[in-house]
């Protein structure tokens, strides 16, 4: 008893050793001799391989406030600097930094890595992709991003207007996509998994400049949807010079085609990954009123794929819920008449706008980005099978039959809509009088 009781102190000494010794930081830098990076720019370099941009965090932006006893003056130096050198690989980059910024590179924070659209286009983004991702300081969860003009540029563009932290903006912009599903949720690591995977092909969002002018006004406009615009092509004026909105398509190694918004949420839907989005469409019993949706998905889509002789058929059904926001009609969509019309309607649409993003995908970019192929992996034993199947060939004469299933769940907090008025006609809207 009394050796089993020295033994069990001995291990609890030895416990303890080990706690002192293995206690203390993992690495030999202080946070103050490190320059954490928030975003990373890569382009083709003009007299080395590769042009390479750090936004860095400044700590003084980064701890915070407005005020403090500097007096509040413009001249203030709290901007986040940039910095980009050319090198023959990124880690020479990296190397090439230390030589003046004073503290050591680190990418342990680093949110986001931005390509241009040649590197995208020429396969050269997908090999420093691999390349990143050997890197333990590289975070999977950053986000990847193609930009229509140069990175640098992009990364100047980043001063938020709401956040002192630029770090914060950064992380808020990536999210977007939970709400308004203009952008693709896939970060670093799930692009590099569906370049490795056979029967699906990755795709990452845009981001461009903003022109920051308005058209003239020459009257009424006609209804366009707000996402059927693609990255730097927005009406706006005001904000961040930025926009995030759209997503790039890749086959193989390369980029092959842009997805608008629109394009987008449906991308999402298909793949399962669409959250939330608000949706303006045209009043379906008033043609010339605009109706808004708050929509997001039921439940996971259901796709089946079936291999024929005469080829593949794919059979895909979307389930989304909504509420109503509001419209400028005053249509009651709460009565049981007129809640099937709606429904019906934007399902219709919705199925349309799936169809067309299919067709855009097999006959424009002949590319799987919605994963049906992972589906047909399925239904072969071995890995001869699967190449003799020839899954990108085939899919490209596939038939995708798609179904769409929405219901509204609320139609607002008014319980019944006021009987309009109408010179000719007198109070009218009936269906809502007692």
């Amino acid at each position: 008893m009394l050796k089993n009781s020295r033994f069990g102190c001995g291990i609890l000494v030895l416990l303890l050793l080990l706690t002192l010794v293995s206690s203390g930081c993992g690495s030999k830098y202080e946070p103050d001799e490190l320059s954490y990076v928030l975003l990373i720019g890569i382009d083709h370099g003009a007299e080395n391989l590769l042009r390479v941009s750090y936004l860095i965090a400044n700590p003084q932006s980064m701890a915070g406030g407005e005020g403090g006893g500097t007096g509040g003056g413009s001249d203030k130096q709290t901007d986040s600097p940039i910095v980009t050198v050319e090198s023959p690989s990124l880690y020479a980059s990296m190397n090439l930094v230390n030589t003046f910024i004073g503290r050591k590179i680190s990418l342990m924070h680093a949110k986001g890595i931005i390509f241009s659209e040649a590197m995208a286009r020429d396969g050269s983004m997908v090999k420093l992709i691999r390349t990143l991702l050997q890197f333990r300081e590289t975070r999977g969860t950053a986000f990847v991003a193609v930009s229509k003009e140069k990175p640098e540029e992009i990364l100047k563009k980043m001063k938020p207007l709401l956040e002192v932290n630029p770090a914060k903006y950064i992380e808020l912009l990536a999210a977007t996509q939970k709400y308004t599903g203009f952008i693709p949720s896939e970060k670093l690591q799930d692009f590099y998994n569906e370049l490795k995977v056979e029967g699906i092909n990755p795709i990452s969002m845009v981001i461009a400049e903003s022109n920051e002018k308005l058209p003239p006004h020459t009257g009424q406009s006609e209804y366009r949807t707000e996402g059927s615009y693609e990255a730097g092509r927005l009406i706006k004026k005001g904000g961040v010079e930025l926009e995030a909105i759209g997503a790039a398509a890749f086959k193989d190694d390369k980029m092959v085609g842009e997805l608008n918004g629109d394009e987008t949420i449906i991308y999402s839907m298909f793949r399962g990954k669409f959250e939330r989005s608000v949706f303006s469409v045209k009043d379906p019993m008033d043609p010339k009123s605009v109706l808004s949706m708050d929509v997001s998905q039921a439940r996971k889509p259901r796709i089946k794929v079936k291999l024929l002789e005469e080829g593949a058929v794919i059979d895909a059904k979307l389930s989304l819920e909504g509420n109503v926001l509001g419209a400028l009609s005053t249509i009651d969509y709460g009565l049981p008449q007129n809640r099937p019309v709606l429904e019906k309607a934007f399902a219709n649409k919705i199925q349309k706008e799936a169809d067309a993003l299919v067709a855009k995908t097999q006959q424009e970019f002949k590319s799987d980005i919605m994963g049906f192929g992972m589906k047909a992996r399925r239904l072969v034993l071995t890995e001869k099978e699967w190449q003799e199947l020839n899954w990108p060939v085939l899919y490209e004469t596939a038939v995708v039959n798609v179904e769409v299933d929405y219901k509204i769940r609320r139609t607002g907090t008014i319980f019944r809509t006021m009987p309009s008025v109408n010179s000719e006609q007198g109070v009218h809207e009936g269906e809502n009088l007692r």
